[in-house]
């Protein structure tokens, strides 16, 4: 524990300790600062003698960030102990946790929870200025509603091999549901003719904090062909700011695939999804 006194206040948009946090996490801060731009400021800040050490964020979809060098810290930070006893008493809802090793490790072994994922995430950054340009094409396109069974098959195949969700556990409505909103708001891209398309990703979290790209998959009939490279490429070089993704640390056939497209690692955290 450290000697100074802590305690935990709730998060506020605006607030320059917040702030300095979240600039300070590089990459990993930008799911903070998009959503607290956004007016999305559910979590709580960690002090110690008045100074923030750390925040945790809750979003919407049951994501949980953590951030700050003052998290888990020996001395002057807040403890491994005191963050987990509150988060375990946090009225907030999460499934998915991200942040220092030390509390997510220790979130895992405080929770009995099934546990489909605990292991490390790179994080990657690009823009319009590093992006491929031998890469980028002119056919990458908006998906069209004749691409919904695609982009189910390609969740439920991306889920299975990534997240380590068998299909029977993903509520058909919800994932509909979800794909007919992106389709609706524009927030995923694809390759392929319609109805019948090869490659997709999705655009998550967007703000002043950069657009982060998700679920990128590749059907297994067309891999080899450099098509996620590809589409990567092509939405960074239309990119209004920065660009940034995580993969995990084991993936390597699609962290070459980033890299090739004109991304280049900056920074991990781990990753912890429950059942």
């Amino acid at each position: 524990m450290p000697d100074g006194d802590s305690k935990v206040r709730p998060l506020r948009a605006g607030d320059d300790a917040v702030g300095e946090l979240v600039a300070a996490a590089g990459l990993h801060g930008a799911y903070v600062q998009n959503a607290l731009a956004g007016g999305d400021g559910d979590g709580v800040v960690f002090e110690v003698d008045g100074v923030a050490r750390g925040l945790a964020w809750f979003g919407p979809r049951g994501n949980l960030v953590l951030l700050g060098e003052g998290l888990g810290a020996d001395a002057e930070g807040i403890s491994t102990s005191v963050v987990v006893e509150h988060l375990l008493r946090s009225r907030w809802a999460w499934r998915i946790a991200m942040g220092p090793a030390a509390i997510v490790d220790a979130l895992r072994l405080a929770l009995r929870r099934e546990v489909l994922v605990h292991r490390d995430q790179v994080y990657y950054r690009g823009d319009r200025g590093t992006a491929n340009a031998a890469l980028v094409r002119d056919d990458v396109r908006a998906p069209h509603r004749r691409d919904r069974e695609r982009l189910a098959r390609a969740t439920l195949a991306l889920n299975a091999s990534d997240l380590n969700i068998a299909p029977a556990r993903v509520d058909r409505r919800w994932l509909y549901d979800m794909i007919d909103e992106r389709i609706a708001d524009g927030t995923t891209r694809v390759l392929g003719d319609r109805g019948q398309l090869t490659c997709k990703l999705d655009f998550g979290s967007d703000g002043p904090g950069g657009r982060v790209l998700e679920g990128v998959f590749t059907f297994a009939e067309s891999r080899g062909r450099g098509l996620a490279a590809a589409l990567v490429a092509s939405c960074l070089a239309g990119a209004p700011g920065r660009v940034l993704l995580h993969v995990g640390a084991h993936n390597l056939p699609a962290r070459r695939a980033y890299e090739r497209a004109g991304m280049t690692p900056e920074g991990t955290c781990r990753l912890l999804l429950l059942g």
